[in-house]
């Protein structure tokens, strides 16, 4: 038996990354790549006297199909014996991991268990427990809810006994998650049991009274639900208590209605991530460590210099206007200059040139609006040579002294940009003409050295044959080809009309092949194997972009049994393969093939839930 390590391919597929973690005793897991669908899966090797059991129900449970549900899209085993299930990948974090951040509120916690019902509820109907619920089995992605280990967790931990009533089971642990949720003490089964890890993270066991009851949820969380409340404790009652709810519907009417999953939301505030709040950077910080402030710019107008403000006085006041008569001091800044600081009144009072609310004269506090604040009566304190409209057009005094803020010139003549866009538009059309017939006009040497077309031979005997033998010539092999089979199109051959309408969903043909394996195409459900008795046969006739060789023809499926065909063309083709459906079946051409479209021929549906029918994930042709 070959070594299992990073890097190694099983069952010529799954290439093997990094070891994940898992809390089963008899299992380990893998993430791997899917090698012929392109995607990130979760392989798990199990073993033990239970792992064919684990295979089994892992197979009952790919027949499920739930967002909620992290989906099993493979099990087997490799040539060296090793059995394996595989998974999509497990994403979120697990329910041990929220409640070591944090105890979840009763919102949220009813929420989580909610959902994970919901979804248990799906795979109910379809006759799949779980069996092994536990914190570790549920996972919080985002807003959504995930069960993990359907099928593979229940087989592992319940070997042979497969457990008595297991809806029940699953019932009773829902409601156990809920109250873990808001407590962080465990009130299921038993999570010390040998099919769990030794070095797993065990929670703490839930308080029992005299009567080996669970202690109310009340007596833990103040002001819970008397209705959560009341579920518990019919749930984990005293020894031979059967009030709980049977089955994952029961818990799903008792929590509803329940809101939107956002765990970290419900966490306490002192395990909330903070926002990053505003840090001051140092000018060298703010602009590269060269330490040179921004250029200021006005907002409107151009900057033009002229004779008059060139002349500056004291202070930066333009030459002609009068000094600034208060007695300013002058603070640093952070991005340079210098911005004036009232001397302390001697009194006490309001600084010079600033109102009662501390701030400049002329400008609006915090919390005003401007129209707000001109209609309280707010001072307008301007020294008067700086009053608004004092000034005549020729400039103005402020921070930018030496520079007059004027409207932009406009400018006379005609604007040639449109002109010039015009005519280069012009030339850029008359060379994608000139282009696109140099592409496709093809030149006199070519047509001149084109092959002529081939004239069909004559039959055995016919006239005009030069042959080198008395019959007709061997068979042409099937032209070779480097195009990869791409699935254009598919159309079902062999459908029935039934009240006007086309039984067996041709609209979910698409379905088949969108490289997607949640979803399928599915027939319609009939009483027997014979499509009912109605018809004999379907057809899906898939159509190629362009002829490719095929070798290989591989379907996944939620329904394994039937009888399936592999057809080269359409209807009445030559038939290249057949068997059963599985799970995953799939057909090894004995040489390659050629051609432009392949048909799946069902002779005989395969058995589901309710009836007959073929639930087909995805076919993939290599």
């Amino acid at each position: 038996m070959s070594t299992v390590e990073p890097g190694i391919v099983l069952v010529e597929r799954y290439r093997l990354g990094q070891q994940a973690s898992t809390d089963l005793a008899a299992a380990t897991a893998w993430e791997a790549h899917d090698l012929i669908l392109d995607r990130e899966v979760r392989l798990t090797l199990v073993t033990g006297p239970y792992a064919g059991d684990a295979l089994d129900s892992a197979r009952r449970a790919a027949l499920v199909t739930d967002p909620r549900l992290v989906r099993v899209l493979d099990a087997g085993s490799d040539a060296d014996g090793r059995k394996y299930v595989v998974t999509e990948p497990h994403t979120g974090s697990t329910l041990t991991e929220i409640v070591s951040s944090g105890l979840v509120d009763e919102q949220q916690a009813r929420a989580i268990a909610g959902e994970a019902a919901a979804a248990l509820g799906v795979a109910h109907a379809r006759g799949v427990h779980h069996t092994a619920l536990r914190p570790e089995a549920v996972r919080v992605d985002g807003h959504q809810v995930r069960i993990t280990g359907l099928g593979l967790d229940g087989g592992l931990a319940s070997g042979e006994t497969l457990n008595v009533q297991p809806a029940q089971l699953d019932a009773q642990g829902l409601v156990a998650l809920l109250y873990y949720a808001m407590t962080a003490r465990w009130p299921g089964q038993d999570l010390e049991a040998d099919w769990i890890a030794k070095d797993t993270l065990i929670p703490l066991p839930a308080l029992l009274d005299a009567s080996g009851a669970v202690a109310p949820l009340s007596t833990l969380v103040p002001h819970v639900d008397p209705d959560i409340d009341a579920l518990v404790g019919r749930t984990f009652g005293a020894a031979g208590s059967t009030d709980g709810p049977m089955n994952p519907d029961d818990v799903t009417t008792a929590l509803q209605p329940w809101g939107e999953v956002s765990v970290v939301a419900s966490l306490p505030g002192f395990v909330q991530p903070e926002p990053e709040g505003p840090r001051r950077q140092s000018i060298a910080d703010a602009f590269g460590g060269e330490g040179t402030p921004p250029v200021r710019r006005p907002v409107t107008g151009r900057i033009a210099r002229n004779d008059e403000t060139m002349a500056t006085g004291a202070g930066n006041v333009p030459a002609g206007y009068p000094e600034p008569q208060n007695d300013y001091t002058y603070e640093p800044q952070a991005f340079g200059g210098h911005a004036p600081v009232p001397p302390p009144p001697p009194d006490g009072g309001v600084p010079v040139g600033y109102d009662q609310f501390g701030q400049p004269a002329g400008q609006v506090p915090p919390g005003y609006d401007q129209g707000q604040y001109a209609q309280e009566g707010a001072p307008q304190q301007y020294p008067p040579q700086y009053a608004p409209g004092g000034y005549d057009q020729g400039g103005y005094y402020g921070q930018d002294g030496g520079f007059a803020t004027q409207p932009a010139p406009k400018r006379g003549g005609v604007n040639p940009t449109p002109i010039v866009l015009g005519l280069v538009g012009v030339a850029v059309v008359a060379g994608l003409i000139w282009a696109i017939n140099s592409v496709l006009s093809p030149t006199p040497e070519l047509i001149a050295d084109a092959p002529q077309s081939p004239v069909a031979s004559s039959p055995a005997g016919g006239a005009g044959g030069e042959g080198e033998g008395e019959g007709s010539s061997p068979p042409t092999p099937p032209a070779q080809t480097e195009a990869r089979p791409v699935i254009d199109s598919a159309a079902l051959l062999g459908t029935l009309d039934w009240n006007g309408e086309t039984i067996d969903h041709p609209e979910k043909v698409e379905l088949a092949y969108d490289t997607d394996p949640a979803t399928f195409y599915y027939t319609t459900t009939y009483q027997q194997a014979a499509f009912g008795g109605y018809k004999d046969s379907l057809g899906m006739e898939l159509k190629l972009r362009e002829p490719a060789s095929v070798s290989k023809v591989e379907l996944l499926t939620n329904t394994p049994g039937g009888k399936v065909q592999i057809l080269k063309g359409g209807a009445g083709g030559e038939v290249l393969a057949e068997g059963t459906f599985s799970n995953t079946t799939t057909f090894e051409l004995t040489e390659p093939v050629v051609s432009d479209s392949f048909t799946i021929w069902v002779t005989e549906l395969p058995q589901a839930s309710n009836g007959f029918r073929l639930e087909l994930n995805e076919v993939v042709l290599s």
